[in-house]
């Protein structure tokens, strides 16, 4: 049987699409099955349907005019990982409930290929993905189920789900489990990644 990696994450954490390409490339490296599972998580559950303006929500958070050099940290620690960051195209801090919903409206191995996507719209191309209609465009060609995001019990679940986990004490994100067994926090090196999965592994036997 594969191990098991649950991936605690929200769409808009910038942290959260390094750590999974750093998962990305860990398992790449590793010797052995996983079964990948991402779960919601709201960094700002209070944010309202229409979002607000990026650089207005983000000089709130830090309490400083000056987040550039904030970015740039991610930017270049996104390079490191191999991936890009174009800030000057973000215009909105979406609310992320229905981002979540088109890549959990995938199937299970699939899900990680839309969030992929999602983050590609949103860090990249500065899409509003909190937008109904940017998400169906997102979901084109996708194995997605579209009908998902007007189906008021599965959003509900949703945010269940997220509220399920700062109740269990995840505070931060991403948030790795790793067989249930071993919990990595933050956008740790792949080479962190894999020797929990390792050590996970060898523990099955």
């Amino acid at each position: 049987m594969p191990i098991t990696i649950d991936v605690v994450q929200d769409t808009v954490c910038p942290w959260c699409r390094i750590g999974k390409k750093n998962l990305d490339d860990a398992l790449k490296n590793f010797d052995g099955e996983a079964e990948v599972r991402f779960h919601p998580y709201f960094l700002r559950p209070e944010m309202p349907e229409a979002g607000r303006d990026f650089r207005e929500h983000m000089r709130s958070i830090k309490g400083d005019d000056n987040i550039e050099p904030m970015l740039l940290r991610v930017s270049n620690i996104g390079l490191q990982a191999g991936l890009t960051f174009n800030w000057d195209t973000v215009k909105r801090m979406p609310n992320t409930l229905l981002s979540h919903a088109l890549y959990l409206s995938a199937p299970v191995a699939e899900q990680g290929r839309v969030l992929d996507a999602v983050y590609q719209a949103y860090f990249v191309d500065g899409r509003d993905i909190g937008k109904k209609q940017t998400l169906l465009e997102i979901g084109e060609g996708l194995p997605v189920d579209i009908s998902k995001l007007d189906n008021e019990a599965f959003l509900d679940e949703i945010a269940g789900r997220a509220e399920a986990a700062q109740a269990q004490g995840v505070t931060g994100v991403p948030f790795f489990i790793i067989d249930q067994k071993y919990a990595v926090s933050g956008a740790q090196p792949p080479s962190v990644l894999l020797e929990a999965m390792e050590e996970a592994s060898s523990q099955r036997v």
